[in-house]
């Protein structure tokens, strides 16, 4: 397909950028008695006279230009892809056994910190163990101190007869508040 096209067709057809397709028709048109003078239109004459006219005009570029230019680049940007895919993969590699070797370090420290788990748990368990024990020795204990102390005295009540009539005789006399023992004015008087 030798055809021209227009630098808009031409940035699909070879995957460059505009400017870098109007920089290549710039550094042709440059020098009207350049080689690929004849692959870019309008040509040198055509385009002086667009130019003096004020008409506008529209760059279009020949394919063979476009293949020729940048079939090599291609096949040096392809080079260099593979390039930058074998170095990605080396670099993925490294990177995926950095961190498989990193698990691995997890791996051991969540089994190193569940054996000291079971063993604190061993731990709790065996001081429960012993509490249980010591409380069963302390209830028995209680009970026989409860058996060999003797029994304790309830209050006693003196059941002396009195005589009819007489009071019973008062073994100390009432104490009196701290109000009435500072202020002698609100003594009660006994009777």
């Amino acid at each position: 397909m030798s055809s021209f096209l227009i630098v808009k067709e031409a940035v699909k057809y070879c995957g460059k950028s505009e400017s870098t397709l109007k920089r290549l028709i710039r550094e042709i048109t440059a020098d009207p008695g350049h080689a690929d003078r004849s692959l870019i239109e309008p040509g040198h004459d055509d385009l002086e006279a667009k130019k003096a006219a004020g008409e506008p005009y529209v760059w279009k570029i020949h394919t063979d230009l476009l293949d020729r230019r940048y079939a090599a680049d291609e096949d040096a940007n392809t080079a260099a892809a593979a390039t930058a895919k074998s170095q990605a993969k080396t670099s993925n590699e490294t990177i995926v056994a950095l961190l498989r070797e990193q698990l691995e370090t997890k791996d051991r420290q969540i089994a190193t910190l569940e054996k000291q788990l079971d063993r604190k748990d061993d731990q709790i368990s065996s001081q429960n163990e012993r509490m249980r024990e010591q409380n069963i020795l302390m209830k028995d204990l209680q009970q026989r101190l409860a058996i060999a102390a003797p029994g304790q005295q309830s209050n006693i009540v003196d059941s002396q007869p009195t005589e009819e009539g007489s009071r019973p005789a008062r073994s100390q006399p009432e104490k009196p508040s701290i109000w009435t023992r500072e202020f002698r004015l609100f003594r009660r008087r006994q009777s």
